[in-house]
């Protein structure tokens, strides 16, 4: 008797079924994290595919540039979004759904991995770069990790005075006035690579024309 009364006063197999219950909720919460918004606050920037970009190479570059959590979720969603549109020729193909290449889609930091599928799945802007396309995918640029680069102005912010504008003219741009413009003028300018023209022996610059 004291050992049937023992056995049902047992209460490991109650603990053990409230550490599966635990441990399942918690991987549950775990995967579903996987698919939240990786910022609260980011503004929409442009996001290019390009005619021959792998889908790998698009789940990744979100990742890396801090718009996904998770690449396999991320998948996941663009597997099992809804898609009732049809994909354009060359369009990349998950399952039975597509991303269409040569297009702009206008994308956040802000939106859950499903929000972002869709986007992709259905909101691309043709573009297919027939005058160029800019070196980064992203408009404005980014750095790693998602935060806004440093604009020309930014990185140009140091640049008061012509002999400033002179030492900045390298890999970003910026033009020195010809000798023969200063043999006929007396006047020696500089634009720098932010567009802004300075002249020699005078303070501050003006807007360069065209920049």
């Amino acid at each position: 008797m004291k050992k049937l009364l023992l056995h049902k006063n047992n209460p490991i197999p109650f603990l053990v079924l409230l550490l599966i219950a635990a441990t399942s909720f918690l991987l549950y919460k775990s995967w579903q994290d996987k698919f939240t918004a990786p910022r609260k606050e980011a503004p929409t920037v442009q996001f290019r595919i390009g005619k021959d970009t792998t889908l790998t190479a698009v789940i990744g570059d979100l990742h890396y540039y801090g718009f996904i959590r998770d690449e396999k979720a991320f998948k996941y969603a663009l597997e099992h979004a809804q898609d009732p549109t049809t994909g354009l020729e060359g369009a990349l193909k998950i399952n039975n759904n597509t991303v269409d290449t040569q297009a702009i889609y206008k994308i956040s930091q802000t939106m859950n991995a499903w929000q972002l599928a869709e986007v992709l799945l259905n909101k691309g802007t043709f573009s297919d770069c027939s005058h160029g396309c800019p070196e980064s995918i992203f408009d404005p640029e980014l750095l790693p990790g998602g935060n806004l680069a440093p604009t020309l102005q930014d990185r140009y912010e140091w640049v008061k005075t012509y002999e400033d504008c002179v030492k900045a003219i390298g890999h970003d741009g910026g033009q020195l006035s010809s000798e023969q413009y200063y043999q006929r003028t007396g006047i020696r300018k500089c634009v720098s690579p932010d567009s802004r023209e300075f002249t020699e022996g005078k303070e501050g610059w003006v807007k360069a024309v065209g920049g």
